[in-house]
């Protein structure tokens, strides 16, 4: 039961930590007017720590389960359902922001159409994505979630540029996802190998214009970032490491690089305040040497790094000596250069 104490503590939390937050309402088994009474409560304590309210969390899958809709649930049905609940809410909270469909994947498909059929109402779009899945599949490893080939994630790339343009350029955020879907594949979703997919994965999403990622996770679950338990003190996951990496380009435009090899390595670049920045993520079982522009020569130098793939401990992102003219990146590492 959603409360006002913890809709203050919510806030407290909030100003904390200084985020904000995207909020959703039951829409698989709530009404339009419990909706708007909760939407109401939520502007008035969240205030500008509110980005938008987001009707429903993947109705998509809706007419999977009698309990929530009938089988032939569609599109057409929810974009009608959502365009009643936002009248509804709005009459409540006259300048309520909204985002969606919040769709697992389908970009192509539902979130296009809303995109599309919405157009002037929805602040935000949004979807789910999974670098893999599901955690139950015996073939769901490290070797699978960092392979050089993405045709998954192009796919979706190519979606989300096509949806945005339905939409008249309206912002893109992944707003839910990790590396395997079904919880998190034990073993890699924990461990050294997340952080490695995560950093990459995050600045594949910023050279694409996505507005942002959020990386699904809470409590002791296999693959959140931070770790958090009545018992003991919060505190980062190996994945919350490749985050860090990838959030030094907070700022930045980010633009990918095209590297003269064959090796499972991705380079991505970026200007802050001034100062070029490169990150290079060698998702590869060799270690790679690569010739360095005269910018990047002697640059401050951050290491990605863990003791394997499977470690869920000693994983780290911490600075090294500086780059002359060349830099070795090691297998399975990643390394953050920074122009002085």
């Amino acid at each position: 039961m959603i409360t006002r104490a913890a809709l203050r503590n919510m806030r407290g939390f909030l100003d904390a930590v200084d985020w904000r937050l995207l909020y959703g309402l039951n829409f698989a088994s709530g009404s339009a007017g419990r909706a708007a009474d909760e939407a109401a409560a939520v502007s008035e304590i969240l205030g500008d720590r509110l980005i938008a309210f987001v009707i429903g969390n993947e109705p998509d899958g809706f007419g999977e389960d009698p309990f929530f809709r009938d089988k032939d649930y569609g599109v057409a049905r929810f974009i009608a359902e959502w365009n009643s609940w936002v009248k509804t809410i709005r009459a409540r909270v006259p300048n309520a922001q909204f985002a969606g469909p919040d769709t697992d994947g389908k970009v192509g498909t539902w979130v296009l159409q809303f995109a599309q059929r919405t157009r002037g109402e929805a602040m935000l779009l949004t979807s789910h994505y999974y670098g893999m899945g599901p955690a139950s599949a015996p073939g769901m490893t490290a070797e699978r979630l960092l392979a050089k080939a993405t045709p998954k994630l192009d796919a979706e790339i190519a979606a989300v540029h096509a949806a945005r343009a339905a939409a008249g350029g309206v912002p893109y955020r992944m707003d839910e996802g990790n590396s395997c879907f079904g919880g998190g594949k034990a073993g890699v979703s924990d461990s050294y190998a997340s952080a490695l997919w995560a950093a990459d994965y995050i600045l594949r999403a910023a050279c694409a214009g996505f507005a942002g990622v959020n990386l699904h996770g809470g409590g002791t679950g296999i693959y959140t970032p931070i770790e958090s338990s009545l018992e003991a003190a919060a505190k980062p996951r190996a994945v919350y490491y490749g985050m860090q990496l990838a959030q030094q380009f907070l700022g930045s435009r980010v633009a990918p690089c095209h590297l003269k090899t064959q090796a499972n390595v991705a380079a991505y670049q970026g200007v802050k305040q001034g100062r070029t920045m490169l990150a290079l993520v060698n998702k590869g079982a060799s270690p790679i040497k690569l010739s360095l522009p005269v910018p990047l020569q002697s640059a401050k130098t951050w290491e990605l790094s863990g003791p394997a793939l499977d470690a869920k401990t000693g994983v780290s992102f911490h600075p090294i000596p500086s780059a002359s003219s060349t830099i070795s990146v090691g297998a399975y590492s990643a390394v953050l250069l920074q122009s002085v």
